[in-house]
């Protein structure tokens, strides 16, 4: 949501997981001409670069950037901070850890991740349902199981995420879903425009992404803590 936000900006860089690809036990890869690569799509024509970057692929990239670069210090994920030095962090954050475990549980039952509006609607995003249909998760399972593995997955990577920028002496501006998904006039643009100093003047469009939530993901939310105080909040044979 927010990356297509900033790309229809024109200003705001070509952001995009760029490091998806990136595996250490690929051979004969380049990684320090990946990276080259990287930069170069990621940067739009004024010269911003942006990148969404994942917790799940810090790893991998830190032992791909290992490859050319070396480092001594005792930091986490030293050479990613590296690469990105003097670079505007921004944490986008989900205050409801429980939907967001929803959400991908969902995501992997039905392989859809996105979707937009219209059917006719082109997008970058992949897992992309063209054209919205409320159905889509009819057939989906609830395990409580695999959404508590997801939360437990969800709330490690926000601590990746501050022992990241702890150990490496960085500051993030934190972001929150729901304001955003809930803000009409995209206010995250001004505050990314003010914080990356870009004074080039920019329009706001109206996003072809819509919230693939309805209301099982409701249904399944309640479960779960019916299911969590059954247990205790304690974590049981699932």
């Amino acid at each position: 949501m927010v990356i297509e936000d900033m790309r229809n900006t024109g200003v705001m860089g070509t952001p995009e997981e760029w490091f998806v690809p990136w595996d250490p036990s690929k051979d004969h890869v380049d990684w320090q001409d990946a990276l080259s690569s990287v930069i170069k799509r990621a940067t739009s024509e004024n010269g911003t670069m942006a990148i969404k970057v994942m917790a799940n692929q810090l790893h991998n990239v830190e032992n791909c950037l290992s490859s050319f670069m070396s480092s001594d210090e005792v930091s986490t994920f030293p050479r990613v901070a590296k690469i990105f030095e003097g670079a505007i962090w921004i944490k986008l954050t989900r205050r409801d850890i429980v939907g967001q475990a929803i959400s991908r549980v969902m995501s992997r039952q039905t392989g859809i991740n996105h979707a937009t509006a219209h059917a006719g609607d082109e997008h970058f995003a992949g897992n992309l349902q063209a054209g919205y249909q409320a159905d889509y998760n009819q057939n989906t399972i609830y395990k409580y199981g695999a959404i508590l593995k997801e939360v437990a997955a969800i709330s490690l990577e926000n601590l990746a995420w501050e022992r990241f920028f702890e150990t490496n002496g960085l500051t993030a501006t934190e972001l929150f879903y729901e304001d955003i998904a809930a803000d009409r006039d995209m206010a995250h643009l001004d505050l990314i425009a003010h914080l990356a100093g870009i004074t080039e003047p920019f329009e706001r469009t109206d996003r072809k992404l819509v919230k693939l939530a309805n209301n099982k993901n409701k249904v399944w939310r309640n479960r779960f803590f019916q299911d969590a105080a059954a247990k205790n909040f304690r974590v049981r044979q699932m």
